[in-house]
């Protein structure tokens, strides 16, 4: 059945696991081809990086 003592962090770790070719297929029906998959997924890891980016800036400027 299901097993409950495992921990919120080990399903986390298997949903993350399995986001990305959930994502490839979902995208494969949606008619995005895989060039068109590489841009998005590009975009979005720059558009994470800034924002980390960003928000360490903020923090620093609070500490400092």
């Amino acid at each position: 059945m299901f097993d409950h003592s495992q921990g919120a962090g080990e399903y986390a770790g298997a949903l993350g696991k399995a986001a990305p070719p959930i994502a490839v297929s979902t995208a494969a029906i949606a008619g995005l081809s895989l060039q068109d998959w590489v841009l998005v997924a590009t975009l979005a890891y720059t558009l994470l990086q800034i924002a980390i980016l960003i928000r360490k800036f903020f923090r620093e400027q609070d500490r400092g």
